[in-house]
């Protein structure tokens, strides 16, 4: 039973945690706000990923985007409309971004997280509008730490039992080992008894 459920152990321990199939959910945030501001319920769970593409077309319109949960918050850098790019496609400006990227930790980032969409003109902010998402839990990932946690109870009730029945077996060496010294220490005193009543019975002759 002990080899099984360590054998159990070592091929979860070993196998990669696969969940559900990541997603990514697009949302488009131009001069009146983010569409969808609220993400339907139940859209995405932990692990998946959230790109924000800046739509604004305003002239000289920049925008920042804050997600927040429990107090916790992430900020992007300035987005643009769009970005310069030279004659091979490349960008002019490396630092310069159309879109933001955000993922959603694969554990303990289940909950409620609000968005808030600042919109830059020449540097002055002229809007502010909000949106939200519910992250669901990623029920598989729960199920594998809980089969996990299990079996290793499990080995470490048989390593338990493993070694009080190794305790309990040394206990019953030591003392088998005693009787025998015992036997074999009588037999020594019957012997040595014997040879001095023989000795006194030839001196009395």
């Amino acid at each position: 039973m002990r080899i099984l459920a360590v054998t159990l152990c070592l091929v979860m321990l070993a196998s990669p945690v696969v969940g559900h199939e990541l997603q990514i959910y697009t949302v488009i945030v131009n001069s009146e706000g983010g569409q969808p501001a609220d993400i339907p319920n139940g859209t995405l769970k932990e692990g998946d990923s959230v790109w924000f593409w800046m739509k604004d077309t305003t002239e000289n319109a920049t925008l920042v985007i804050e997600i927040e949960k429990d107090g916790a918050t992430a900020r992007s850098g300035e987005l643009l409309f769009e970005c310069e790019l030279d004659d091979n496609g490349s960008k002019v400006d490396e630092n310069c971004n159309t879109r933001y990227d955000f993922v959603f930790n694969p554990q303990n980032s289940a909950g409620l997280w609000n968005f808030t969409f600042f919109t830059y003109v020449n540097d002055t902010l002229e809007r502010t509008s909000n949106g939200s998402v519910n992250i669901q839990v990623d029920l598989h990932d729960e199920m594998h730490d809980e089969m996990h946690d299990e079996v290793r109870d499990e080995v470490r009730e048989d390593e338990n039992t493993t070694v009080e029945d190794s305790t309990s077996n040394a206990k019953l060496s030591t003392k088998s080992l005693a009787g025998i010294i015992a036997v074999i220490s009588l037999f020594g005193i019957m012997f040595i008894s014997s040879q001095m009543g023989e000795s006194k019975m030839f001196e009395e002759e």
